[in-house]
């Protein structure tokens, strides 16, 4: 019993191999081969198997064995059969979704076309992305090439500008030396010409030689004179004046005269009894005359009537401030209007008496 169990196990388990490499062979294109490949190999494994065991055994398995081998025959053929079965609806799937993709295929190939062609696209947007950021690149090369020379330009107009300026400077310099040296010259022309016009024209200095005006101006004084007085021709009563009497009768000397303006044009001067009368009308001389200071004219003058005399539309009746040293028109006569070269403004010297007249 025992080894009819172990030959029975033994047949069992050959079969199931045969079955399972019947099975693995159910993807062949024909069933049927599968089928007798199966039967073939489960009689196999049993003749195998029979040669094997004992008479006994032999018989109980040539007794069993087919119906189990019919039956293993029957399951390995349904197996078969649902194989086949789902292969064929395998098969029919396949074709359905064959069908269903042949369409798709076309749309794939349309895909990959506009996938080539979208990559085609994306190629030349590359290039393009290439070819422009390499412009972009030239260009900032370009750019950058450019800002280099504009600042190089610059550092050179800078120093040509500098160099300029320098050389202005430098020609300014000598300019300015040579325009110096004219400019003091012509300073110092213009200072000698306004010198010599003031001189000239319009303020002198003069010094007093004599004591005919004491005590106003004393011998030996310097006081400046203006002549704007003589152009205009604006003389007054008091004013004290210069004299040219070089010619005149009863004057020997070369220096100019200090007097002081006593008639003016067309008066009537009277000299008598020590005082003087204007037109009939006593002169108060109390501004520059000491009190009681009197006036005398000299016989000599007398003689020529200059006691008393009316002058002419150009005469100027003038005496000294000490009326009794003073050499005036009491002697030598009225001073025409030509004869009066300034007009005395101020005691410049001695210092401590500076002061207008």
């Amino acid at each position: 019993m025992k080894k009819r169990n172990q030959a029975k196990n033994s047949v069992e388990e050959k079969v199931a191999e045969s079955v399972s490499k019947a099975i693995s062979k159910a993807n062949a294109e024909n069933v049927e081969e599968a089928v007798e490949n199966t039967e073939e190999a489960i009689e196999d494994a049993v003749e195998e198997t029979v040669d094997g065991a004992s008479k006994e055994v032999k018989e109980e398995l040539t007794e069993e064995l087919p119906e189990d081998a019919e039956d293993t025959v029957e399951e390995v053929s349904e197996e078969l059969s649902e194989t086949e079965s789902s292969e064929d609806s395998e098969k029919k799937d396949v074709s359905e979704e064959s069908e269903t993709e042949e369409p798709s295929e076309e749309e794939s190939e349309t895909e990959a076309e506009d996938e080539e062609v979208s990559e085609e696209k994306s190629d030349e947007k590359s290039e393009e992305d290439s070819e422009e950021d390499s412009d972009e690149e030239t260009d900032d090369e370009d750019s950058e090439a450019v800002v280099a020379g504009s600042k190089k330009k610059r550092r050179l107009s800078r120093k040509k500008s500098e160099n300029e300026e320098l050389d202005e400077e430098e020609q300014a310099k000598e300019k300015s030396s040579v325009y110096m040296f004219f400019d003091t010259l012509r300073f110092v022309a213009i200072g000698l010409l306004v010198g010599i016009l003031l001189v000239v024209f319009v303020v002198q200095r003069n010094d007093v030689y004599g004591s005919s005006m004491e005590p106003t101006l004393q011998s030996g004084d310097a006081v400046f004179v203006q002549m704007i007085t003589v152009y205009t021709g604006n003389f007054k009563r008091g004013d004290v004046v210069t004299i040219d009497a070089k010619g005149m009768d009863g004057y020997s000397h070369e220096e100019n005269l200090i007097k002081r303006i006593i008639g003016l044009p067309g008066e009537t001067i009277k000299i008598d009894d020590g005082n003087v009368y204007i037109n009939g009308v006593l002169l108060d001389e109390s501004d520059y005359l000491p009190e009681g200071t009197k006036t005398y004219v000299r016989a000599e003058g007398i003689a020529k009537g200059y006691n008393e005399i009316t002058l002419g539309p150009d005469e100027y009746y003038c005496m000294g401030d000490n009326r009794g040293a003073s050499n005036d028109s009491r002697l030598i006569g009225p001073f025409s209007k030509d004869k009066l070269e300034s007009k005395v403004i101020m005691r410049i010297y001695p210092f401590n008496k500076m002061k207008f007249l």
